[in-house]
């Protein structure tokens, strides 16, 4: 076998003795060549310390459970200084105990100096403090103008009411306002479908063109697979007002539909396997889920004949009404207010608050009809209709009804094929 040669061995262990010489070299070449690079000067955009002539502005907002005092210190303003501002707005009328999560505070300063703050409720309403050169604090409240445009708002059901309409940029307050008008028609909870349309004609109040909220509801519009319901705001020449159908008839009846707002219906009327006795038997109400403490609504006037523990019912309240007709409410966590045997309550006036007392798996609402003492399926019960519009209004009614169809009709455009929603602005009033 031939051996490499002795002059090749040795070359080549002179080559790799260069290589690791060179290597640290080029290393250190390269060290020095960041080290020393040439820099580009750098120009201060500001002054080092805060100039004492200059004004400077910071913000801030309430965390949960934070009052004003509170964001103060966290930006370390000093104790007399916070007691100043105290002091300062509780000459304006300041309610300090209104002051929520989310309200913002701007903080002015001269130079390293506190000068004063801003503190907005709202964007209509804000209250200015400042000091003086003596360090005394003043307040004063200020109320920006406020514009009302009168706004329509169509769409599509797609999952819920409440999702629908706030996919559109309604606020909860705007949804639940909708759901109260017609909420003797329809069960937003168990008639509601995907597909279902609806439509509304309502101020909307703008500060410095800003949205501030909805105002007014003056028609709204819903359809379904079964419904077709509208609902408009008419206020006769005698000052008494209501929400009617285009018949001029009342939307409130004498009964609620529903004793929650806000709920879903978990085990309807009639026969049913009990989950914790794990039997088959009638189930004489309907039973709705919804949070604890969620405030529960007497269906109509009535006379409070029992408030108490009721063996599975928990605690319950039984109400009598006129006609015949009683209303139970089961599994509270507690009574409403001043509820007691023998106390008259009026239609929507809490009665208790949803629990999970007695025979039941979770938080949740048992609710039940009964007709002369015999339990009527509450989903089925039609009750009667308020007053109507007064014979002698009705054609002004109809003058109304009809201005409020024929402004929707004309300012809003048929939804294209791919769109379920329009928010059209149709009038400014100042």
């Amino acid at each position: 076998m031939n051996q490499p040669s002795p002059l090749i061995t040795n070359r080549r262990h002179f080559s790799f003795r260069w290589l690791y010489l060179l290597i640290p070299l080029i290393i250190i070449g390269l060290a020095l060549l960041i080290a020393f690079r040439p820099r580009h000067p750098l120009f201060p955009c500001g002054p080092e310390f805060p100039c004492s002539e200059s004004t400077y502005y910071g913000g801030d907002v309430l965390k949960p459970g934070e009052v004003l005092a509170g964001l103060l210190a966290r930006w370390s303003i000093p104790n007399d200084k916070i007691n100043a501002i105290y002091a300062a707005l509780a000459t304006t009328g300041f309610n300090f105990r209104q002051m929520k999560p989310g309200d913002s505070v701007s903080l002015i300063y001269q130079g390293l100096h506190l000068n004063g703050i801003d503190y907005h409720q709202n964007p209509v309403v804000s209250y200015e403090v400042r000091f003086d050169t003596t360090g005394n604090a003043r307040a004063q409240k200020i109320t920006l103008p406020v514009d009302t445009v009168k706004c329509a708002i169509k769409g599509t059901i797609e999952n819920s009411l409440w999702h629908s309409l706030l996919k559109l940029g309604g606020t909860p307050e705007l949804v639940v306002e909708f759901a109260e008008i017609l909420r003797y028609d329809i069960d937003f909870f168990t008639e509601c479908n995907n597909g279902d349309t609806f439509e509304l004609l309502v101020d909307q109040l703008e500060a410095n063109g800003r949205f501030y909220r909805y105002g007014r509801v003056y028609a709204v519009h819903y359809r379904g697979r079964t419904d077709n319901v509208y609902g408009f705001y008419y206020c006769d020449p005698s000052g008494r007002w209501d929400y009617y159908n285009e018949k001029g008839q009342s939307l409130r009846k004498t009964i609620l539909r529903s004793p929650l707002s806000f709920a879903r219906v978990s085990s309807y009327f009639g026969m049913r396997f009990h989950p914790i006795l794990k039997i088959v038997r009638p189930h004489q109400g309907v039973d709705y889920v919804a949070p604890k403490g969620t405030p529960v609504s007497a269906i109509a006037d009535g006379v409070v004949t029992m408030a108490r523990w009721n063996g599975g019912y928990g605690k319950m309240v039984e109400l009598r009404h006129s006609g015949g007709l009683a209303s139970r409410y089961g599994h509270l966590s507690r009574y409403g207010p001043g509820i007691k045997v023998g106390k008259k309550v009026h239609q929507g006036a809490t009665v208790g608050y949803v629990g999970a007392t007695g025979l039941a798996t979770g938080p949740h609402l048992h609710f039940e009809i009964r007709q002369h003492g015999n339990p009527v399926n509450p989903l089925k019960v039609i009750p009667p209709r308020a007053e109507p519009v007064p014979a002698r209004y009705l054609a002004d009614f109809q003058r109304v009804r009809q201005g409020y169809l024929d402004l929707i009709k004309r300012l809003t455009t048929p939804l294209a094929a791919d769109s379920i929603t329009t928010h059209i602005p149709i009038a400014v009033s100042r």
